[in-house]
């Protein structure tokens, strides 16, 4: 509570001697205006004043340009994120589905593969019968000679 009491209390003496300033600053201006000659210690409080509120100006534009950028970086964090996270569940899915698609690919190879040899292997048994059958023929052919 008392801390509040004095923000208060400071910004109301803060406001006070800005609009105190800010009047002193006008009559200067009114009396350069009015072709008096101003001192050189009007002359300062003149020139320290708008350099005072130049470099307001540049300290609030630099503090606008970092929120700026600060906006710009947590943007670019939260994409880059979101495209790694991404990048990661496609990844999984991907090897997910080789490991299933391999699978498949081996078991049908394997089938395939004793297709082929049960195939080549009743050929070998359809060739040795003919081979057996013309050796009989043959057998059978010398006995007779």
């Amino acid at each position: 509570m008392e801390f509040e009491v004095l923000y208060i209390a400071d910004d109301v003496l803060y406001r006070t001697l800005g609009e105190l300033l800010g009047n002193y600053v006008k009559t200067l201006l009114e009396k350069s205006g009015q072709g008096k000659r101003l001192s050189e210690q009007e002359y300062l409080i003149l020139m320290n004043y708008y350099n005072s509120k130049n470099m307001d100006y540049v300290f609030t534009e630099l503090r606008n340009i970092r929120n700026e950028l600060r906006g710009i970086m947590e943007i670019t964090d939260r994409k880059s994120k979101e495209a790694m996270d991404y990048t990661d569940k496609s990844r999984k899915e991907a090897m997910e589905y080789d490991e299933k698609n391999k699978k498949e690919v081996i078991d049908y190879v394997d089938k395939t593969k004793k297709e082929i040899l049960d195939y080549v292997d009743k050929r070998f048994e359809a060739i040795n019968k003919r081979f057996d059958d013309l050796r009989e023929l043959i057998l059978t052919l010398a006995k007779e000679a």
